[in-house]
């Protein structure tokens, strides 16, 4: 069976596996290849060992050098999981992560993983019973799109819960603060922490010479993934800092390589718009619920998601309502402090 990716050469050693899942409720990232004279990078794992194994079978086809580094953008589980395969493979690899990894990674990262094991059956029984009724989960006729996306779905969730019983999370063990660079031969290797914005613990890998940029879920395409973990106060001046960087190419942690800012520009004005808009409401003094009803986000739904029933409801649920949640919880840090919210 052919692998979920197809490989586009970037630059002398540089290879970005895209995936080619569809866009949906649960995600695989890209991958990147970064190879020198002795050794080789990667940037992310995968969701579960098995795509990682696809993924370190396709390296090999084009290099026998060792991986020294695995490089994670930030430590959700879809960018983790599948560490393990490299560290069986190459005994001597180095984890590279943001420090805070050290400690979101074991707390609020174990919760999150717990929900999904405990969740993910009925997940896929859901996602299953839906296409057998021939509907979405609002209850609205079933698009091809959202067939071929909760298909895409069913697969990623089962691989994920083939390893629940055996998950190996692995440490960063090189830590990020703000900057560390890498020389690889006469390649420079830039791992920058712009400031907090999908997690708090977002890192780029940043190639100077090649201007090219490797966003982790800084970008995420077609659907921006804001997501319950992120710091949408922060997210848009995180991203102008990216795009200072004059990029001529952007590696997404999901989606298709980018040559120009257009779409960076636009995730920047969405996010400045949630910055805004929950600001306002705060000011009002609005309780949660009424700033859920303030915030208005219809004119970047109708830009990212268009008249598609699927990447709308991926809107919703993956950018308006985790992103008014975060917010009021920066907004107010009593209350996330209490529970309340």
């Amino acid at each position: 069976m052919k692998a979920n990716f197809n490989v586009e050469k970037l630059g002398n050693g540089i290879y970005a596996l895209i995936r080619t899942e569809p866009a949906s409720l649960w995600f695989n990232p890209n991958n990147i290849f970064i190879i020198g004279d002795k050794y080789a990078i990667v940037v992310d794992s995968n969701i579960s060992s098995e795509y990682t194994r696809e993924v370190l079978a396709e390296l090999k086809k084009l290099t026998d050098k060792p991986v020294k580094y695995v490089i994670n953008t930030h430590w959700h589980e879809d960018h983790i999981i599948g560490n393990r395969v490299y560290r069986d493979a190459f005994p001597g690899v180095q984890f590279i992560g943001h420090r805070s990894t050290l400690t979101d990674l074991p707390t609020i990262g174990a919760a999150n993983r717990e929900g999904s094991v405990q969740n993910g059956r009925g997940f896929i029984g859901r996602l299953e019973a839906n296409i057998e009724k021939g509907e979405d989960f609002e209850g609205k006729k079933l698009t091809e799109e959202e067939k071929i996306g909760y298909t895409s779905d069913i697969a990623l969730v089962s691989s994920y819960l083939a390893e629940s019983t055996k998950f190996d999370i692995i440490l960063p063990t090189v830590l990020v603060d703000d900057k560390l660079e890498l020389k690889q031969g006469k390649r420079t290797i830039d791992i920058l922490f712009l400031g907090r914005a999908h997690t708090g613990a977002d890192l780029i890998v940043f190639l100077p010479n090649e201007e090219i940029a490797i966003t982790g879920d800084l970008i995420v395409h077609p659907v921006p993934l804001v997501g319950s973990t992120s710091y949408p106060l922060e997210y848009g001046a995180t991203l102008e800092k990216l795009r200072g960087l004059k990029a001529k190419i952007y590696v997404p942690g999901h989606g298709p390589i980018m040559r120009d800012d257009t779409y960076l520009n636009s995730m920047i004005a969405l996010m400045n718009s949630i910055k805004r808009q929950a600001e306002a409401s705060a000011k009002r003094g609005e309780t949660f619920e009424q700033m859920r009803g303030s915030v208005n986000l219809e004119e970047f739904r109708r830009a990212f998601a268009g008249e598609s029933q699927h990447r709308s409801f991926i809107f919703r649920n993956y950018v308006t309502l985790p992103a008014v949640a975060a917010a009021y919880r920066q907004l107010n840090p009593s209350a996330a402090a209490s529970g309340s919210l």
